[in-house]
C-alpha cells in the first residue's frame, strides 16, 4: 500500500521552523505519512528567507509522535560526512525512530562553488558515494579510520548511533541512470517532481526493474500524484502555493486522486 509524505520548503509560509512545527502536527492529525523538508543553499541573488532543514526537522519530530521525517533531498556534500551522521543520528533519536535521510548530489553548481566546493557533477557523485561510507560507518558506534580521496576520518568514534538499525534508511534522489544504481545500493529511491502528474504505472515499474539490481527491498518514492495500484511505496506530494491552499491540501489529508 502506497504511503503519502508532503514535501515542504524550509523557506516560504512553512520554512520557520515554529511554522513547520505546526502544519506537520496538522499533518498527521490528517493521516498523512510522512514529512519531508528541501535542503540545501539557496544560490540565487535576492534568495527567500530559508532557514536551516535539520532544526525544521528537530522541530517537527518534537511536535509529532508517528509519521516519518526526513529530507527530500540534502544536497550531502554541503556538510562534512560526521557532521551529517552526529546530526542524522540525533534526530533519529529525537523521533524514536522515525528519521529518513534524503540525498543527492545537487543540482546548481552555484550552490557549492560560492562555498569553495566542487561544481564538477562528477566529482561531486564520487563525494557523495564516498560520504554515505563514512556516515554508515559511523553509525556503527566503532571507531572508524578512513583516508579517502575526498574525506579523513583519522581515529573517531561517534557515541551516539541512531535507534534505527542496522541504519537510518538513506533514499537517493536523481533520475538518471547513476542515481538508480546508486539507490539499489541503498534503501530507496526518490524520483523527480517537476510534473506532479506525470508518473505512470508504466513509468513506475520500470524505474522498479531497474532497481532490481538490489540484493535487499528499496523503497520507491515519486514526488506527485499516482494511482492507487500501489506501484510505489510512497507519493510524496510537494506543498507549494499559497498558505490557505496547503492547509487545505494537508487538512484534506491523502486522498485519491490528489
Amino acid at each position: 500500500m502506497t504511503k503519502f509524505a508532503l514535501a515542504v520548503p524550509h523557506w516560504g509560509a512553512f520554512g520557520d521552523p515554529r511554522e513547520a512545527a505546526r502544519i506537520a502536527k496538522r499533518a498527521e492529525a490528517a493521516g498523512w505519512d510522512g514529512y519531508f523538508t528541501w535542503g540545501g543553499f539557496l544560490s540565487s541573488e535576492n534568495p527567500p528567507k530559508a532557514y536551516d532543514p535539520w532544526v525544521i526537522l528537530a522541530a517537527v519530530a518534537s511536535a509529532t509522535s508517528w509519521i516519518r521525517i526526513g529530507t527530500c533531498v540534502a544536497p550531502l556534500l554541503a556538510f562534512q560526512p560526521h557532521v551529517v551522521a552526529s546530526i542524522v543520528a540525533s534526530l533519529d533519536a529525537l523521533s524514536s525512530g522515525r528519521m529518513i535521510l534524503g540525498v543527492g548530489i545537487g543540482d546548481v553548481a552555484r550552490s557549492f562553488e560560492m562555498f569553495g566546493l566542487p561544481g564538477d557533477l562528477r566529482t561531486r557523485a564520487a563525494q557523495l558515494d564516498e560520504a554515505l561510507d563514512v556516515i554508515t560507518r559511523l553509525w556503527t558506534g566503532e571507531r572508524v579510520v578512513h583516508h579517502g580521496e575526498h574525506y579523513v576520518v583519522d581515529g573517531f568514534t561517534l557515541a551516539a548511533v541512531p535507534i534505527q538499525q542496522p541504519r537510518v534508511p538513506i533514499w537517493v534522489g536523481g533520475d538518471n541512470a547513476p542515481a538508480k544504481r546508486r539507490a539499489a545500493r541503498w534503501d530507496g529511491w526518490i524520483g523527480p517532481d517537476a510534473d506532479p502528474a506525470g508518473a505512470t504505472v508504466a513509468d513506475l515499474v520500470q524505474v522498479r526493474n531497474e532497481l532490481s539490481s538490489a540484493t535487499h527491498p528499496v523503497s520507491l518514492a515519486w514526488a506527485g500524484a499516482l494511482d492507487q495500484s500501489g506501484t510505489a511505496d510512497w507519493a510524496i506530494v510537494p506543498l507549494l502555493g499559497s498558505r490557505s491552499d496547503c492547509e487545505d491540501l494537508v487538512d484534506a489529508g491523502p486522498m485519491m486522486p490528489l
